[in-house]
Protein backbone atom coordinates (compact mmCIF):
# COMPACT_ATOMS: atom_id res chain seq x y z
CA UNK A 1 0.00 0.00 0.00
CA UNK A 2 1.39 3.55 -0.90
CA UNK A 3 -0.73 6.67 -0.11
CA UNK A 4 0.80 9.53 -1.63
CA UNK A 5 -1.00 12.90 -3.10
CA UNK A 6 -2.10 16.29 -1.70
CA UNK A 7 -4.11 17.71 1.42
CA UNK A 8 -6.07 19.33 -0.15
CA UNK A 9 -7.62 16.32 -2.31
CA UNK A 10 -7.44 14.11 0.91
CA UNK A 11 -7.16 15.33 4.38
CA UNK A 12 -5.58 14.38 7.30
CA UNK A 13 -8.44 13.01 9.36
CA UNK A 14 -9.22 10.91 6.28
CA UNK A 15 -5.93 9.41 6.11
CA UNK A 16 -6.21 8.42 9.78
CA UNK A 17 -9.16 6.50 8.84
CA UNK A 18 -8.14 4.76 6.25
CA UNK A 19 -4.63 3.73 7.75
CA UNK A 20 -6.59 2.75 11.09
CA UNK A 21 -9.05 0.82 9.34
CA UNK A 22 -6.94 -1.30 7.45
CA UNK A 23 -4.43 -1.77 10.62
CA UNK A 24 -1.31 -0.51 8.41
CA UNK A 25 2.44 -0.36 10.19
CA UNK A 26 4.21 2.26 7.93
CA UNK A 27 5.28 6.50 7.94
CA UNK A 28 3.34 9.02 7.09
CA UNK A 29 5.25 11.64 6.07
CA UNK A 30 3.62 15.60 5.59
CA UNK A 31 5.14 18.72 3.69
CA UNK A 32 3.98 22.10 3.42
CA UNK A 33 4.63 25.47 3.91
CA UNK A 34 5.02 25.00 7.82
CA UNK A 35 6.84 22.37 7.48
CA UNK A 36 7.71 18.45 7.49
CA UNK A 37 5.65 16.27 10.12
CA UNK A 38 5.89 12.31 10.56
CA UNK A 39 3.69 10.16 11.89
CA UNK A 40 4.64 6.27 12.82
CA UNK A 41 1.95 3.78 12.81
CA UNK A 42 1.64 0.17 14.34
CA UNK A 43 -1.40 -1.71 13.70
CA UNK A 44 -3.52 1.46 12.99
CA UNK A 45 -2.40 3.00 16.40
CA UNK A 46 0.09 6.04 16.39
CA UNK A 47 3.00 5.28 18.22
CA UNK A 48 5.80 8.21 17.25
CA UNK A 49 5.27 11.62 15.84
CA UNK A 50 7.48 14.95 15.01
CA UNK A 51 7.90 17.86 13.26
CA UNK A 52 10.70 20.04 12.75
CA UNK A 53 8.72 23.00 14.30
CA UNK A 54 8.90 21.30 17.46
CA UNK A 55 12.51 20.53 18.92
CA UNK A 56 12.07 19.92 22.25
CA UNK A 57 13.61 16.99 24.18
CA UNK A 58 12.49 14.58 26.64
CA UNK A 59 14.83 15.76 28.97
CA UNK A 60 13.48 19.62 28.41
CA UNK A 61 9.92 18.79 28.67
CA UNK A 62 11.12 16.70 32.63
CA UNK A 63 12.84 19.73 33.68
CA UNK A 64 10.67 22.21 32.35
CA UNK A 65 7.54 20.27 34.19
CA UNK A 66 9.72 20.12 37.44
CA UNK A 67 9.56 16.22 37.44
CA UNK A 68 13.45 16.35 37.57
CA UNK A 69 16.50 18.04 38.14
CA UNK A 70 19.30 19.17 36.03
CA UNK A 71 21.23 16.90 38.33
CA UNK A 72 20.02 13.69 38.13
CA UNK A 73 18.95 14.55 34.25
CA UNK A 74 22.81 14.84 33.84
CA UNK A 75 23.99 11.98 35.38
CA UNK A 76 20.88 10.48 33.27
CA UNK A 77 22.57 11.75 30.03
CA UNK A 78 26.12 9.93 30.94
CA UNK A 79 24.23 6.74 32.03
CA UNK A 80 22.49 7.02 28.93
CA UNK A 81 26.08 7.75 26.41
CA UNK A 82 27.12 4.47 28.07
CA UNK A 83 24.48 2.19 28.06
CA UNK A 84 22.84 3.32 24.98
CA UNK A 85 19.14 2.91 26.20
CA UNK A 86 16.70 5.20 25.88
CA UNK A 87 16.75 8.51 28.64
CA UNK A 88 13.51 7.60 29.64
CA UNK A 89 14.16 3.81 30.53
CA UNK A 90 17.44 4.89 32.00
CA UNK A 91 15.52 7.55 34.27
CA UNK A 92 12.80 4.82 35.61
CA UNK A 93 15.62 2.59 36.24
CA UNK A 94 17.35 4.90 38.96
CA UNK A 95 13.90 5.09 40.74
CA UNK A 96 14.32 8.92 39.25
CA UNK A 97 10.65 9.11 37.15
CA UNK A 98 7.85 6.48 37.49
CA UNK A 99 6.97 4.87 34.32
CA UNK A 100 3.67 6.53 34.48
CA UNK A 101 5.34 9.84 34.42
CA UNK A 102 7.15 9.15 31.22
CA UNK A 103 4.72 7.38 29.50
CA UNK A 104 2.11 10.39 30.45
CA UNK A 105 4.93 13.23 29.27
CA UNK A 106 5.63 10.99 25.83
CA UNK A 107 1.71 10.71 25.34
CA UNK A 108 1.17 14.38 25.69
CA UNK A 109 3.76 14.81 23.51
CA UNK A 110 2.63 12.75 20.51
CA UNK A 111 -0.46 14.00 21.12
CA UNK A 112 0.10 18.21 20.84
CA UNK A 113 2.17 16.73 17.52
CA UNK A 114 -0.78 15.19 16.03
CA UNK A 115 -3.01 18.10 16.98
CA UNK A 116 -1.17 20.70 14.98
CA UNK A 117 -0.29 18.76 12.62
CA UNK A 118 -3.98 18.02 11.63
CA UNK A 119 -4.34 22.07 11.29
CA UNK A 120 -2.62 21.05 8.14
CA UNK A 121 -4.99 21.71 4.96
CA UNK A 122 -2.42 22.20 2.07
CA UNK A 123 0.55 20.13 1.34
CA UNK A 124 1.77 16.95 0.25
CA UNK A 125 1.72 13.74 2.11
CA UNK A 126 3.72 10.08 1.39
CA UNK A 127 2.86 6.61 3.43
CA UNK A 128 4.89 4.22 3.12
CA UNK A 129 4.50 0.47 4.67
CA UNK A 130 7.12 -0.28 7.20
CA UNK A 131 8.99 1.77 9.54
CA UNK A 132 11.17 5.03 9.00
CA UNK A 133 13.98 6.17 10.33
CA UNK A 134 13.24 9.61 11.76
CA UNK A 135 16.59 11.03 11.51
CA UNK A 136 16.13 10.93 7.64
CA UNK A 137 13.46 13.05 7.41
CA UNK A 138 13.85 14.87 10.75
CA UNK A 139 17.07 16.38 11.82
CA UNK A 140 17.28 15.94 15.47
CA UNK A 141 16.46 12.83 18.04
CA UNK A 142 12.56 11.73 18.32
CA UNK A 143 13.27 8.69 19.46
CA UNK A 144 12.54 9.18 22.71
CA UNK A 145 8.91 9.87 22.16
CA UNK A 146 8.28 6.64 21.04
CA UNK A 147 4.54 5.02 23.18
CA UNK A 148 4.92 1.41 22.27
CA UNK A 149 0.71 0.90 23.25
CA UNK A 150 0.13 3.58 20.74
CA UNK A 151 -2.33 6.16 20.44
CA UNK A 152 -6.14 5.48 18.41
CA UNK A 153 -6.13 7.86 15.81
CA UNK A 154 -10.37 7.88 16.16
CA UNK A 155 -9.21 9.56 19.83
CA UNK A 156 -6.84 11.79 18.17
CA UNK A 157 -9.17 12.97 15.20
CA UNK A 158 -12.12 13.79 17.72
CA UNK A 159 -10.06 15.60 20.21
CA UNK A 160 -8.08 17.64 17.66
CA UNK A 161 -10.92 19.08 15.93
CA UNK A 162 -12.75 19.27 19.10
CA UNK A 163 -9.66 21.79 19.92
CA UNK A 164 -9.50 23.11 16.83
CA UNK A 165 -12.93 23.89 16.89
CA UNK A 166 -12.95 25.55 20.60
CA UNK A 167 -9.91 27.71 19.13
CA UNK A 168 -11.96 28.80 15.90
CA UNK A 169 -14.60 29.92 18.26
CA UNK A 170 -12.64 32.01 20.42
CA UNK A 171 -11.07 33.47 17.79
CA UNK A 172 -14.44 34.42 15.85
CA UNK A 173 -14.26 32.32 12.92
CA UNK A 174 -17.11 31.94 11.08
CA UNK A 175 -15.57 28.90 8.51
CA UNK A 176 -16.33 25.00 9.56
CA UNK A 177 -13.55 22.75 11.13
CA UNK A 178 -12.44 20.34 8.34
CA UNK A 179 -14.87 17.58 8.68
CA UNK A 180 -13.64 13.84 9.97
CA UNK A 181 -14.93 10.92 7.70
CA UNK A 182 -17.18 9.71 10.45
CA UNK A 183 -19.06 12.72 10.75
CA UNK A 184 -22.42 12.66 12.06
CA UNK A 185 -25.11 12.01 9.19
CA UNK A 186 -28.91 11.09 9.20
CA UNK A 187 -29.93 7.27 9.42
CA UNK A 188 -29.35 6.06 5.49
CA UNK A 189 -32.95 4.72 4.00
CA UNK A 190 -31.60 1.02 2.87
CA UNK A 191 -32.72 1.11 -0.61
CA UNK A 192 -31.17 -0.61 -3.80
CA UNK A 193 -30.43 -0.15 -7.31
CA UNK A 194 -28.55 -2.15 -10.08
CA UNK A 195 -26.24 1.06 -11.02
CA UNK A 196 -22.84 0.25 -11.59
CA UNK A 197 -20.82 3.58 -11.49
CA UNK A 198 -17.49 4.15 -11.31
CA UNK A 199 -16.38 4.47 -7.27
CA UNK A 200 -12.46 4.04 -5.87
CA UNK A 201 -10.95 0.51 -5.85
CA UNK A 202 -7.62 1.27 -3.97
CA UNK A 203 -5.91 4.30 -2.76
CA UNK A 204 -2.65 4.29 -4.83
CA UNK A 205 -0.02 7.07 -6.00
CA UNK A 206 -2.77 7.96 -9.02
CA UNK A 207 -4.49 11.52 -8.33
CA UNK A 208 -7.59 10.01 -9.72
CA UNK A 209 -8.18 7.43 -7.58
CA UNK A 210 -7.56 9.55 -4.58
CA UNK A 211 -10.17 11.75 -5.84
CA UNK A 212 -12.37 8.64 -6.06
CA UNK A 213 -11.53 7.87 -2.58
CA UNK A 214 -12.08 11.14 -1.28
CA UNK A 215 -15.64 11.83 -3.33
CA UNK A 216 -17.17 8.51 -2.07
CA UNK A 217 -16.39 9.63 1.66
CA UNK A 218 -17.78 13.07 1.27
CA UNK A 219 -20.88 12.01 -0.07
CA UNK A 220 -21.23 9.40 3.24
CA UNK A 221 -20.87 12.36 5.33
CA UNK A 222 -22.97 14.90 3.28
CA UNK A 223 -26.63 14.89 4.66
CA UNK A 224 -28.15 15.41 1.27
CA UNK A 225 -26.60 11.81 0.01
CA UNK A 226 -26.50 9.30 3.21
CA UNK A 227 -30.00 8.30 2.48
CA UNK A 228 -28.35 6.34 -0.39
CA UNK A 229 -25.63 4.46 1.70
CA UNK A 230 -26.51 1.39 0.35
CA UNK A 231 -26.00 2.58 -2.97
CA UNK A 232 -22.78 3.91 -2.21
CA UNK A 233 -21.56 0.83 -0.80
CA UNK A 234 -22.73 -0.86 -4.20
CA UNK A 235 -20.80 1.65 -6.12
CA UNK A 236 -17.89 0.98 -4.36
CA UNK A 237 -18.48 -2.69 -4.98
CA UNK A 238 -18.55 -2.32 -8.55
CA UNK A 239 -14.92 -1.22 -9.08
CA UNK A 240 -13.81 -4.65 -7.16
CA UNK A 241 -16.66 -7.38 -8.75
CA UNK A 242 -18.51 -8.07 -11.47
CA UNK A 243 -21.59 -8.49 -9.09
CA UNK A 244 -22.60 -8.07 -5.37
CA UNK A 245 -25.76 -8.49 -3.47
CA UNK A 246 -26.39 -5.80 -0.35
CA UNK A 247 -28.07 -8.39 2.85
CA UNK A 248 -30.35 -7.02 5.62
CA UNK A 249 -29.48 -8.63 9.05
CA UNK A 250 -32.53 -8.70 10.45
CA UNK A 251 -33.17 -10.78 13.95
CA UNK A 252 -32.03 -14.05 13.15
CA UNK A 253 -32.48 -13.82 9.36
CA UNK A 254 -30.61 -12.29 6.49
CA UNK A 255 -32.72 -10.67 3.96
CA UNK A 256 -31.67 -9.60 0.31
CA UNK A 257 -32.00 -5.50 -0.30
CA UNK A 258 -30.20 -4.68 -3.61
CA UNK A 259 -27.93 -6.14 -5.75
CA UNK A 260 -25.97 -5.03 -9.15
CA UNK A 261 -24.77 -7.20 -12.19
CA UNK A 262 -27.53 -10.14 -11.49
CA UNK A 263 -28.79 -11.41 -14.23
CA UNK A 264 -30.95 -14.28 -14.40
CA UNK A 265 -31.75 -16.74 -17.27
CA UNK A 266 -35.09 -16.80 -16.95
CA UNK A 267 -35.81 -12.72 -17.36
CA UNK A 268 -36.75 -12.55 -13.98
CA UNK A 269 -34.96 -8.58 -12.60
CA UNK A 270 -32.29 -9.39 -10.36
CA UNK A 271 -33.53 -6.71 -8.23
CA UNK A 272 -36.77 -8.97 -7.16
CA UNK A 273 -35.07 -12.16 -6.96
CA UNK A 274 -32.56 -10.43 -4.69
CA UNK A 275 -35.74 -8.97 -2.24
CA UNK A 276 -37.35 -13.11 -2.07
CA UNK A 277 -33.89 -14.28 -0.27
CA UNK A 278 -34.41 -14.95 2.99
CA UNK A 279 -31.39 -17.00 4.98
CA UNK A 280 -31.70 -17.82 8.37
CA UNK A 281 -28.35 -17.58 10.50
CA UNK A 282 -29.09 -20.52 13.12
CA UNK A 283 -28.04 -22.33 10.03
CA UNK A 284 -24.47 -22.86 8.29
CA UNK A 285 -24.08 -20.59 5.73
CA UNK A 286 -21.33 -17.85 4.92
CA UNK A 287 -23.66 -15.29 6.27
CA UNK A 288 -23.56 -17.26 9.46
CA UNK A 289 -19.71 -17.37 9.13
CA UNK A 290 -19.20 -13.83 8.86
CA UNK A 291 -21.75 -12.49 11.53
CA UNK A 292 -19.91 -14.58 14.42
CA UNK A 293 -16.34 -13.35 13.27
CA UNK A 294 -16.86 -9.94 12.75
CA UNK A 295 -14.24 -10.30 9.98
CA UNK A 296 -14.43 -10.29 6.06
CA UNK A 297 -13.91 -13.44 4.30
CA UNK A 298 -12.45 -13.81 0.84
CA UNK A 299 -12.61 -17.65 -0.81
CA UNK A 300 -14.50 -20.40 -1.97
CA UNK A 301 -17.93 -21.04 -0.05
CA UNK A 302 -17.94 -24.21 1.68
CA UNK A 303 -21.00 -26.80 0.43
CA UNK A 304 -24.00 -26.69 2.70
CA UNK A 305 -27.95 -26.15 1.89
CA UNK A 306 -27.99 -22.48 2.73
CA UNK A 307 -24.51 -21.71 0.64
CA UNK A 308 -26.04 -23.84 -2.12
CA UNK A 309 -29.63 -22.20 -1.97
CA UNK A 310 -27.83 -18.55 -2.28
CA UNK A 311 -25.58 -19.94 -5.40
CA UNK A 312 -29.39 -21.02 -7.01
CA UNK A 313 -31.06 -17.93 -5.90
CA UNK A 314 -28.61 -15.70 -8.05
CA UNK A 315 -29.07 -17.86 -11.00
CA UNK A 316 -27.30 -21.09 -10.26
CA UNK A 317 -23.50 -21.02 -11.23
CA UNK A 318 -21.12 -21.49 -8.86
CA UNK A 319 -18.60 -18.42 -8.05
CA UNK A 320 -14.56 -19.85 -8.01
CA UNK A 321 -13.86 -16.93 -4.95
CA UNK A 322 -16.71 -14.89 -3.24
CA UNK A 323 -16.24 -11.96 -1.38
CA UNK A 324 -18.31 -10.86 2.00
CA UNK A 325 -18.08 -8.61 4.18
CA UNK A 326 -20.22 -7.28 7.13
CA UNK A 327 -20.99 -4.10 7.92
CA UNK A 328 -20.65 -3.54 12.08
CA UNK A 329 -22.94 -1.02 13.76
CA UNK A 330 -22.45 -0.69 17.85
CA UNK A 331 -20.59 -3.75 17.76
CA UNK A 332 -23.02 -6.38 15.74
CA UNK A 333 -23.48 -6.79 11.98
CA UNK A 334 -25.86 -4.85 10.29
CA UNK A 335 -25.91 -5.19 6.61
CA UNK A 336 -23.57 -7.93 4.75
CA UNK A 337 -22.07 -7.13 1.20
CA UNK A 338 -21.85 -9.97 -0.99
CA UNK A 339 -20.07 -10.22 -4.15
CA UNK A 340 -18.32 -12.25 -7.14
CA UNK A 341 -17.15 -12.06 -10.25
CA UNK A 342 -19.64 -13.95 -11.84
CA UNK A 343 -20.04 -14.90 -15.02
CA UNK A 344 -15.87 -14.43 -15.37
CA UNK A 345 -14.34 -17.20 -13.58
CA UNK A 346 -11.37 -14.53 -12.31
CA UNK A 347 -10.04 -14.03 -9.06
CA UNK A 348 -11.10 -10.91 -7.52
CA UNK A 349 -8.90 -8.47 -6.90
CA UNK A 350 -7.62 -5.93 -3.97
CA UNK A 351 -10.45 -5.23 -1.66
CA UNK A 352 -8.86 -3.59 1.17
CA UNK A 353 -10.47 0.17 -0.05
CA UNK A 354 -13.99 -2.03 0.25
CA UNK A 355 -13.43 -3.37 3.53
CA UNK A 356 -12.31 0.51 4.62
CA UNK A 357 -15.24 1.81 2.84
CA UNK A 358 -17.44 -0.54 4.15
CA UNK A 359 -16.14 0.60 7.87
CA UNK A 360 -17.00 3.92 7.37
CA UNK A 361 -20.27 3.75 6.42
CA UNK A 362 -20.90 1.17 9.35
CA UNK A 363 -19.60 4.06 11.66
CA UNK A 364 -21.72 6.48 10.07
CA UNK A 365 -24.86 4.65 10.30
CA UNK A 366 -23.59 4.20 13.94
CA UNK A 367 -23.47 7.65 14.62
CA UNK A 368 -26.83 8.61 13.11
CA UNK A 369 -28.44 6.00 15.07
CA UNK A 370 -26.97 7.74 18.50
CA UNK A 371 -27.92 10.99 17.50
CA UNK A 372 -31.62 9.94 16.36
CA UNK A 373 -32.20 8.47 19.52
CA UNK A 374 -30.74 11.66 21.53
CA UNK A 375 -33.04 13.46 19.80
CA UNK A 376 -36.03 11.18 20.30
CA UNK A 377 -35.01 11.36 23.82
CA UNK A 378 -34.53 14.88 23.85
CA UNK A 379 -38.48 15.46 22.39
CA UNK A 380 -39.95 13.72 24.85
CA UNK A 381 -38.62 14.67 27.59
CA UNK A 382 -39.43 17.70 26.44
CA UNK A 383 -42.76 16.33 26.09
CA UNK A 384 -42.85 15.71 29.60
CA UNK A 385 -42.51 12.49 29.36
CA UNK A 386 -40.01 10.13 31.86
CA UNK A 387 -37.48 8.90 30.04
CA UNK A 388 -37.31 4.77 31.41
CA UNK A 389 -33.68 3.84 33.39
CA UNK A 390 -32.35 1.95 30.63
CA UNK A 391 -32.34 5.21 28.29
CA UNK A 392 -31.09 7.07 30.54
CA UNK A 393 -28.05 4.69 31.50
CA UNK A 394 -27.38 4.47 27.96
CA UNK A 395 -28.45 4.88 24.52
CA UNK A 396 -25.86 2.43 22.66
CA UNK A 397 -28.03 -0.44 22.85
CA UNK A 398 -29.68 -1.97 19.41
CA UNK A 399 -30.19 -4.98 17.80
CA UNK A 400 -28.84 -6.24 14.96
CA UNK A 401 -31.03 -4.29 12.65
Amino acid sequence: MSLVGRLEDLALPDIFQIINLSKKTGTLVVRSEKGTGIIVFRSGKVVQAATDAVRETLGSILLATRVTTEDVLAEALARQKESEQLLGQVLIEMGAVSPDTISYVVRRQIEEIVFSLLTWTEGFFDFELGEVDLKDQIKFNTNEFLLPAGLDPQYLIMEGTRRLDERMRGEGAAAPVRATVDEAVPTPTLGASSRSQSAAAWVGAEGARLASLKSMFQELRLPSATAEVSLLVLRVASEVVNRAVLFLVRGDEVVGLGAFGVELSDGEPGDERVRRIRIPLREDSIFTYVVERKQAFKGTLRVNVRNAYLVDALGGMTPSEVLVIPMLCEGKAALILYGDNLPDDGPIGSTEALEIFVGQAGLAMEKALLERRIADLKRRIAGGEKPQESESRGIGESGNG
